[in-house]
């Protein structure tokens, strides 16, 4: 029952933060708007990647997300310094 639990709380979430998406669209922020939006999207990568993808546990999947982050960060260097 608490995996049920646990996913009804992180599809919760999702529509509200959906909500708040859905809800930025309509006020006037001028460039806000898009510094809001990237924040919501985090949100829910973050909501998503502990709730679907089991992050919160410990071992294998933690190491996989840091070398991927790495990985990122080294390409998005590299994208930089070429220009």
């Amino acid at each position: 029952m608490g995996e049920i639990r646990k996913l009804s709380f992180a599809y919760a979430g999702l529509l509200t933060l959906l909500g708040l998406t859905v809800g930025s669209s309509f006020v006037d922020l001028g460039g806000f708007n898009s510094a809001i939006n990237l924040a919501i999207a985090a949100a829910k990568t973050a909501v998503i990647a502990l709730s679907f993808m089991h992050l919160t546990s410990k071992g294998l999947p933690r190491l996989v997300v840091a070398a991927v982050g790495l990985w990122l960060v080294i390409l998005f260097g590299l994208t930089l310094v070429g220009q």
